[in-house]
């Protein structure tokens, strides 16, 4: 809990579920939240490369996979009130660390201007459903960018 509060530099306030309207990401059926906000950090989930209907989208393309999740941060940064472009802080888990590399270019392509997070990148033995290729779990600042 240090490290949240150290986090958010204390800001104070209520927290937010971002989930709904037009800027959602695919349902949920698991006990979770896509995103909480408090003050203006927000926390992002780990995403997966689901689509709405719950299809992994780019099936054994790293790449393909990549842009899916980060079009589901963008999608919880919109609804947020912010932009993809206001994460400061990504964790990825990748079922093959030698996919490092087309990943890192999908993301690229979500920060045109070269302001990058910190990102830390790991292998799993094993993602949370067949066919993943990855998860990326994200912080963001909105308004920042």
């Amino acid at each position: 809990m240090e490290e949240i509060a150290a986090l958010a530099g204390g800001i104070a306030g209520k927290k937010e579920l971002i989930k709904g309207g037009d800027y959602s990401t695919h349902p949920i059926p698991w006990p979770y939240s896509h995103g909480v906000k408090i003050g203006n950090v927000l926390f992002i989930a780990g995403q997966i490369a689901f689509d709405n209907d719950l299809n992994i989208v780019g099936g054994d393309d790293p790449a393909a996979q990549t842009r899916q999740v980060w079009r589901n941060i963008e999608k919880i940064c919109v609804g947020a009130g912010g932009k993809v472009t206001d994460v400061v802080r990504v964790l990825t888990w990748l079922a093959d660390i030698d996919d490092m590399d087309a990943v890192l270019e999908a993301r690229r392509e979500f920060f045109p201007d070269g302001d990058y997070p910190v990102a830390s990148m790991f292998e799993a033995q094993k993602m949370g459903a067949p066919g993943l290729l990855l998860e990326t779990e994200a912080v963001a600042v909105i308004g920042c960018s």
